[in-house]
């Protein structure tokens, strides 16, 4: 839980950028839950996005007790539906309103926000925190298209260092901002 500490730049949350009882969240990239188990009592309802298999039984365990607001989806979130995939503007087409995006998907940003573009668009209100250490370029290619599309946009404090593959892939830019917070409001 140190990556949730309010000095880390990896922080999702933050006093000025949270989430409230009426906030429906989507969740990209669980991974083991830690973010979605510690809004859930403070959420309507959380949609749990997580691609790789071997995640969906602790996860379908950890949220037993929520199952009345939490759904676990086990596709990789992205701009095409098929199969194995699905984009979040078809999935939510007919759903409540989504009002807060978590996405931390291991540098497929891109197809993420793609298959988002009508929800980023058109969702108001609407809350983002996107990842943006997997790539060196990430913090600013976001934040130019979340604020062309009326969000205010900050950083989050502190750097990090993103190393994937080892140290023959780190390049420069060595420390990255964590993520970006995105924020649309009437």
């Amino acid at each position: 839980m140190i990556e949730q500490d309010i000095r880390s730049p990896h922080l999702y949350l933050t006093n000025d950028f949270n989430i409230t009882e009426e906030t429906t969240i989507a969740d990209l990239g669980v991974a083991e839950g830690n973010f979605s188990l510690s809004v859930v009592e403070k959420s309507k309802s959380l949609y749990l996005f997580e691609a790789d298999s071997e995640w969906i039984e602790a996860l379908t365990e950890t949220f037993a007790t929520w199952k009345n607001k939490v759904t676990i989806i086990n596709k990789m979130v992205s701009n095409i539906n098929d199969s194995e995939h699905l984009s979040l503007d078809v999935f939510f087409e007919k759903k409540a309103a989504l009002s807060f995006l978590k996405i931390d998907v291991d540098g497929a940003e891109k197809v993420v926000m793609e298959g988002a573009e009508k929800i980023i668009t058109e969702q108001i209100p609407l809350q983002i925190a996107l990842c943006t250490y997997h790539k060196q370029e990430d913090e600013g290619i976001y934040t130019s298209l979340l604020n062309k599309k009326g969000f205010q946009v900050e950083a989050s404090k502190g750097f990090m260092i993103f190393i994937n593959g080892g140290l023959k892939f780190l390049n420069k830019p060595f420390f990255r901002r964590g993520l970006i917070r995105a924020s649309k409001y009437d």
